[in-house]
């Protein structure tokens, strides 16, 4: 469909102000939503996600997609609360681990996996353990994400872990974890599912883990 198409290369392009209408017009020709999130954004944005891993996109051109595709979805989730029928492929608390400030990567990522269909509870920045232990408790995620820019707050991690783990919680969830500093060596140190280099391949091992887990 040309309006899907539409869709596509506007978020490829990060043309943010230009998106709304598009879904609005998608939405009034009846095009059912996962259509718009799966053969348009999400679509878009691994796109994108794969050129900006092999150089060919940089930094900006990736956020301006990702703000593109935060805008679609804003104008989509009040449809997608009343239409039952789209499921959720499944839930994922995420937080910039303690004593690190940085969100861009965590908002990347977000970005990315409410696109393929997750519901995403953000703690937010500088999060302490207990915050992260307290939101499992409440949303019963499948996935716990832990982001981390600072190679001094890579430490953390371990304390966090530690913390899920004696709350009883640690069998219940799949960890992943991300950031500059981070390597799959790192994530194997602590038996950490889930490593990816970016926001891209992030969102494809949270897909790939939760068919994992359900099968």
């Amino acid at each position: 469909m040309a309006i899907l198409d539409d869709i596509y290369s506007t978020t490829v392009k990060g043309a943010y102000k230009e998106i709304e209408p598009l879904i609005q017009k998608a939405l009034g020709e009846n095009i059912d939503i996962n259509d718009i999130i799966n053969n348009s954004l999400s679509k878009a944005m691994i796109y994108v996600g794969d050129k900006f891993s092999t150089g060919e996109l940089y930094m900006p051109d990736m956020l301006l997609s990702a703000k593109t595709m935060k805008a679609a979805m804003e104008v989509l989730k009040p449809h997608m609360k009343k239409n039952s029928h789209i499921a959720e492929k499944g839930t994922i608390v995420i937080g910039t681990v303690k004593g690190d400030l940085h969100d861009i990567g965590k908002n990347l990522v977000i970005t990315m996996a409410e696109g393929q269909g997750f519901k995403v509870i953000d703690l937010g920045i500088d999060v302490d353990y207990s915050k992260f232990v307290d939101a499992i408790k409440e949303n019963n995620p499948d996935i716990v994400a832990f982001s981390g820019l600072l190679t001094t707050t890579l430490a953390n991690i371990p304390t966090h872990i530690k913390a899920i783990a004696d709350a009883g919680l640690r069998d219940n969830v799949i960890l992943a974890v991300g950031g500059a500093p981070v390597t799959r060596h790192f994530a194997d140190m602590y038996n950490i599912e889930i490593y990816a280099p970016d926001a891209s391949a992030a969102a494809k091992e949270f897909v790939k883990a939760v068919e994992n887990k359900k099968k």
